[in-house]
């Protein structure tokens, strides 16, 4: 993706910006939506259950195919 390291941007919700800003918030997570796609990810790994929460709200509003995990999920897969 395009933000990544110190660039990086969170799914938009953290912080209390849902709750403050919510179309801002899911500006945000579609923005990141689109640039996971944009790589041909077939998923977003994260452990934070507002990105996790916000990124599914934000695939369904746009259509998309990807897929969210905890990564505490990919981990006891791998175990």
């Amino acid at each position: 993706m395009t933000r990544i390291k110190e660039y990086s941007w969170c799914c938009g919700a953290g912080g209390g910006v849902n709750e403050s800003n919510s179309d801002f918030a899911m500006w945000t997570a579609i923005e990141r939506i689109r640039e996971a796609a944009s790589t041909g990810a077939e998923a977003i790994v994260t452990a934070c259950p507002w990105c996790e929460k916000t990124f599914n709200d934000a695939i369904k509003q746009s259509s998309n195919n990807l897929k969210v995990y905890d990564i505490v999920e990919l981990v006891e897969k791998a175990i």
